[in-house]
C-alpha cells in the first residue's frame, strides 16, 4: 500500500531563499561559511542581464562548470528533495558571473555534515 505523503513531511524546514541582485559581474556570497555545516543548492531561478557565464563555487573550487547564459535569459532548477550540488563542510557558497549580472533566487539548505 502506498502512503500519501504531505509536502510538510518531505520538504525540510531549514531552507533559505537567497535573493540574488548583482549590480555587475563578480562573486556574490549566497551562504556564509559555518563550521561543521555544508550548503546545498535545492533550487534556483536565475536570469542574466547580459550574455556571460555563471557558476557556483566554494573554497574547494567550482561546484559547476561555467554555464553560458544569453542576455536576458536564464534557467530554473525546480525545488527538489535532492540537492543539485553541495559544497564542502565549513565553506561559503558563492555565485560567480562574468560580463552580465545575475538576478533571481537560490534555495539553499544548510545542514551538518
Amino acid at each position: 500500500m502506498t502512503k500519501n505523503v504531505r509536502q510538510s513531511e518531505t520538504w525540510p524546514d531549514n531552507l533559505t531563499y537567497v535573493a540574488v541582485a548583482q549590480g555587475g559581474a563578480g562573486t556574490t556570497e549566497l551562504a556564509a561559511a559555518i563550521a561543521g555545516k555544508k550548503h546545498k543548492v535545492m533550487g534556483a531561478v536565475l536570469v542574466m542581464s547580459a550574455a556571460g557565464t555563471l557558476k557556483f563555487t566554494d573554497s574547494g573550487g567550482d561546484k559547476t562548470g561555467a554555464m553560458d547564459i544569453a542576455a536576458n535569459a536564464g534557467f530554473v532548477l525546480p525545488t527538489n528533495v535532492l540537492p543539485y550540488l553541495q559544497g564542502i563542510t565549513g565553506s561559503a557558497l558563492s555565485l560567480v558571473t562574468t560580463v552580465g549580472a545575475a538576478k533571481g533566487i537560490v534555495v539553499v539548505k544548510t545542514e551538518s555534515s
